[in-house]
Formats: C-alpha cells, sequence, structure tokens
C-alpha cells in the first residue's frame, strides 16, 4: 500500500499549470467580487402605489399586514392645500382628515403606533384619537380637571398603564400618568426642562427627554444660552392620585433629539444629531458615538443610525457592538422621518431638487441568497464541495488501478 500512494504522489499531472493559473484567476475574480458586494443590499427608492408619493411626509406609522402596498397611518403636508391624514391598506385610501375652512392639520403633535393595530393621536386639548387600521376614529376624552395640550402618548402593553407629555395652561411642560383616559396630576419637579417625548422602560419605569436652557455654561452668553438634551426617568406606581417622580435626570451635549424608542429588552436608544445614549434598566445613561438625522430600532432590537443626505453608510448598534454598514450609492435624501415594520425600513425626506421620496431598506436581505455576498457564499460553497466530490472520487479511483 505504500508503494502504490508513493507511485501515485510522484506521478505528474500535465495539467497542473493549468489548474494553478484557473485557481489564481478565481482567487483573483473572487477577491473582485467580494469588494463589490460588500455593500448594504436591499436599498430602492421610490413610494409605488403608497397615496403619499410625491407629498411631504410629517408623520406615518406602518402596520404589519403583508399586502402589495404596506398598511400606513400617514400624516402629509402639501403647501398649496394644506394637511391631510388618511390610512391606507394595500391601494384602498380613506381620508380620515382634510383641510377645510380653517387647517387643523397643523394641530397634530405626533402619531404613535400601539398594539393591535391600533396608532394614537392627539388634535385637541385634554383629547386622544385613536384610530384603528380600517375602523373609524375613536375620540378618547382625558378625564381630568385641569386644561392641558398632549404633546405625546405611550402605553405599556394598554391603555391601562400609559404615560402622556403635557403642555399645561401656564405654557410649562410636565408628564402625566394615564389609566383607562384617566389622569394623574402632573409631575412636580420637571427641572424646567421642555418635555418632548416618553417612552417605556420597564415594569413601572419610563424615560423622558426634552430640552433645557443652560445659562450656568462658562462657554455661553447670557444673551445667547445653550440649549442641551435632557434626559429623565419617571417612576409611577399605578396611583392616580398621586403624579409621576422624576428619580433620575442628566444633561446631555447640545444637539436635537430626533428618535427615542424603546428596544423591548428593557433599554431605551435616544438618538440624536450630535450623538446617542442608551438609557439601562438599572438608571445608568451610555454615551454612544453616533450622530445621525434619523434612526429606528428594528424587530431584534437592533439600532439603525441613518446620517445627513450624502452619507455613504449607515451605522447599527446591537449587543454593545458598533457596525458600520456601506452602501453602494450616498443617501441621496435629507431624512424628515424613518418607520421600521416587518423588516422594512422606510426613510422619507427630500433631496437635492427640493423632491420628496421615499427610500426603502429590506434588512432580511442581508447575509441570504438574495444579497450579493450571500450568493457569493453559496457559490462558493456549491462550487467546492462538487470540486472536492470529483478529487475524492479521482484519487479513490486511481488509488485502485495502482
Amino acid at each position: 500500500m505504500a508503494g502504490r500512494l508513493r507511485k501515485l504522489l510522484e506521478e505528474e499531472s500535465e495539467h497542473q499549470w493549468l489548474a494553478i493559473g484557473i485557481f489564481f484567476l478565481f482567487a483573483i475574480l473572487g477577491g473582485v467580487a467580494i469588494e463589490g458586494t460588500s455593500t448594504l443590499a436591499g436599498v430602492d427608492m421610490g413610494a409605488g402605489e403608497a397615496e403619499h408619493d410625491g407629498s411631504r411626509v410629517l408623520d406615518i406609522v406602518y402596520f404589519d399586514n403583508g399586502v402589495d402596498v404596506a398598511s400606513q397611518l400617514t400624516h402629509t403636508h402639501i403647501p398649496s392645500a394644506g394637511h391631510y391624514l388618511f390610512s391606507q391598506t394595500n391601494e384602498n385610501v380613506d381620508m380620515i382628515y382634510e383641510p377645510s375652512g380653517f387647517d387643523k392639520g397643523d394641530e397634530i403633535r405626533f402619531i404613535n403606533e400601539m398594539s393591535d393595530n391600533r396608532a394614537i393621536l392627539s388634535l385637541a386639548s385634554t383629547q386622544l384619537v385613536e384610530i384603528t387600521l380600517g375602523e373609524q376614529p375613536t375620540y378618547r376624552n382625558v378625564i381630568t380637571n385641569d386644561q392641558f395640550w398632549i404633546d405625546d402618548y405611550q402605553e405599556n402593553e394598554g391603555p391601562e398603564s400609559a404615560m402622556m407629555v403635557t403642555q399645561e395652561s401656564d405654557g410649562s411642560s410636565s408628564i402625566r400618568a394615564l389609566s383607562d383616559y384617566v389622569a394623574s396630576p402632573p409631575l412636580a419637579n420637571s427641572n424646567l426642562v421642555n418635555w418632548n417625548n416618553i417612552v417605556h422602560l420597564s415594569q413601572e419605569k419610563w424615560v423622558a427627554t426634552g430640552t433645557i436652557t443652560n445659562t450656568q455654561s462658562s462657554g455661553d452668553s447670557p444673551a445667547s444660552p445653550s440649549v442641551r438634551s435632557a434626559i429623565g426617568i419617571i417612576e409611577w406606581q399605578g396611583n392616580l392620585s398621586i403624579a409621576p417622580v422624576l428619580t433620575s435626570f442628566s444633561i446631555g451635549d447640545e444637539g436635537q433629539i430626533h428618535n427615542v424608542f424603546s428596544t423591548g429588552n428593557s433599554q431605551v436608544i435616544i438618538a440624536a444629531n450630535t450623538g446617542a445614549y442608551q438609557v439601562e434598566d438599572d438608571g445608568s445613561i451610555n454615551e454612544i458615538d453616533i450622530s445621525s438625522q434619523s434612526a429606528v430600532t428594528d424587530s431584534q432590537g437592533k439600532t439603525w443610525f441613518i446620517g445627513h443626505q450624502g452619507t455613504t453608510s449607515i451605522a447599527t448598534f446591537y449587543n454593545e457592538i458598533i457596525e458600520i454598514e456601506e452602501l453602494a450609492e450616498p443617501i441621496p435624501l435629507e431624512i424628515e422621518i424613518s418607520e421600521y415594520e416587518s423588516g422594512m425600513i422606510f426613510m422619507h425626506g427630500m433631496d437635492a431638487n427640493g423632491a420628496f421620496e421615499m427610500m426603502t431598506l429590506d434588512t432580511t436581505v442581508q447575509h441570504s441568497i438574495e444579497d450579493g455576498r450571500g450568493f457569493l457564499n453559496f457559490a462558493f460553497l456549491t462550487f467546492f464541495s462538487i470540486v472536492l466530490l470529483v478529487m475524492g472520487w479521482t484519487v479513490l479511483e486511481r488509488y485502485r488501478k495502482y
């Protein structure tokens, strides 16, 4: 047996140099192909059959129902006409509000998605509007003895436990708890913060963000004090006779907070144009060195940070790890609104010519066979599996001859 193996190894193949040349050619072409497929896949432009195509989208909520046109509740603005609010399921459009005389559409301060294909917004003092996909709006009057506007609203799994940011009758900003649309007294110790948004953190804890005017900084002129981001942790035990309590308060850098959301694992991500913050359940706040124009979090808890028009990459943050995903082309829009639903990131903004457009990113194709890199991996494994099988068969046949 040893003699047979030695004789087999000593035999020289007349095609060996051809085989080596083909191998090097394959390696070079493979390197070029890998470099060409190293950019983020699944990016597309255009709103398709969506009713908001060509309009400026001020706010939007996408719902998951697996149809050709993503189900959505949309607030748009047309300069020559005014504000419109409509829902769309596939190609069916239901107009909820359109301007007639005095345009109240500019009083829509937020639209937030809730569970069970619901969305909540506010148009009037101490009133919430609940819109369920395919149904007529329901107007929920908040039970209270006070007068205030609602600037933001979020639930913890349902209206039994909710929190809202309010603009009080004296012009101050505050936070109130809500249970089945009955309001608590306002937060007392607001630290002169102009609160903007609130999201659920865990159990009885919530995270509120806003801005605070800093007149004490040594580098600020008294005539033009700096405006810094404010982050507060709010606790409420469920007693409507007791106001929520601000248990922790931090002042961040100068800059504008544009997105605040829960990742679903007792963490809250705060994204701003100068950086980002991660708020933990224990109250700790960690800085993330990523600036962005807009941001979303997907169903896995990964946060996608989207930069300004012309940016050539998108940063992601997951499990304390920052990754930079390169784009095949620079971002063509100045993003104003971004949302995530069912594996898709929808980005709405304005292009260099002043036209309003939508850009989408399908996160489900990353590292799949539809992705260029995924296809190369599949082709590599398939090709070399065949090669190894043929080589093994050839070696076995030649060994038998000796």
